[in-house]
């Protein structure tokens, strides 16, 4: 019976990230759409390195949630520390939490990024009709991107605990402890 409820899951998985990639991917191009047009291209440069930079993080958490070893939590949680239970749940969903964070947040922020430096090489060459400026943002972007995620690999590999531990911290404050209804974060010890 268990067997066939994973399966199920499973089966239907795809087509929850599908759902899920199309909200999010709307939600951020609708934002950088609105806000491209109306501010000055320094601004807008700006906008295009937090999209990168939001990608890439999420892509180290990617990472470093399908890499870690979740002994140390297990031992953490016997000792009754709440942010070790929320570790282990996303380790024991590293599959998804992976997927959520680096393919769907992170490629999305990547293909963002690129209509992003679209629209700026258009704001910045509007005047000179020159593609040139577009290929060499289409490029820079590119390289900032793969790079970033390159670097951001090497860290998540490196220190794997430390960001899962720092990321069930975070998660700790947005979860209701059950019995009191409470934030379970202002119990941690």
């Amino acid at each position: 019976m268990a067997k066939k409820k994973t399966a199920r899951k499973k089966r239907f998985w795809a087509l929850k990230v599908f759902i899920i990639t199309i909200v999010i991917a709307a939600g951020i191009s609708l934002a950088t759409e609105s806000l491209t047009g109306r501010i000055s291209a320094p601004a807008a440069v700006f906008m295009l390195l937090v999209i990168i930079l939001i990608g890439v993080v999420f892509d180290i958490v990617a990472i470093a949630v399908a890499s870690c070893d979740p002994a140390p939590f297990v031992s953490m949680a016997s000792r009754k520390i709440k942010r070790a239970r929320i570790a282990i749940k996303l380790l024991q969903n590293a599959d998804i939490v992976s997927n959520i964070c680096g393919d769907v947040i992170g490629d999305v922020c990547g293909i963002v990024s690129g209509a992003t430096g679209a629209a700026i090489a258009v704001k910045i060459s509007a005047g000179s009709g020159s593609f040139v400026w577009a290929i060499a943002i289409s490029s820079l972007i590119a390289a900032v991107t793969v790079s970033g995620r390159a670097f951001g690999k090497s860290v998540a590999l490196k220190n794997n605990k430390d960001i899962v531990n720092m990321i069930s911290y975070l998660f700790m404050f947005f979860a209701k402890d059950k019995r009191s209804g409470r934030n379970a974060g202002k119990k941690e010890a």
